[in-house]
């Protein structure tokens, strides 16, 4: 089974829509980078009963990502604050020092939004 790293993601937005055994299997092999045959050492549940478990919990995942796109809208929202911050680099790099670093720390302000 080879590891898709978006599920970290998904599990940062929507873990805790899981339930506890999910949640918890899935940041085992995720964040903690366990194997199956190490999480299933480790909990006492089957190789075979945690994939299944670490299934279920990605297509739920999926499933609420699909109904509620929170990852997505962050990630072009991330990606429009970065648009954002190379082109005032760009434009401060043309004014004097005292404007450029006013856009500089409005952009960071713009960035700093972009992360909440």
């Amino acid at each position: 089974m080879e590891k898709d790293l978006s599920f970290c993601t998904l599990l940062d937005y929507y873990g805790a829509a899981l339930t506890e055994r999910q949640r918890e299997l899935l940041t085992f092999y995720y964040d903690d980078d366990l194997s199956l045959f190490e999480i299933a050492e480790n909990t006492g549940i089957s190789r075979q009963g945690v994939r299944d478990a670490i299934k279920r919990g990605e297509a739920e995942l999926l499933r609420l990502e699909d109904a509620l796109g929170l990852a997505k809208s962050h990630a072009e929202t991330r990606r429009e604050a970065d648009a954002i911050a190379n082109a005032v680099d760009e434009i401060a790099s043309h004014m004097p020092k005292e404007t450029a670093d006013a856009l500089r720390s409005l952009s960071a302000r713009v960035s700093a939004l972009a992360d909440r």
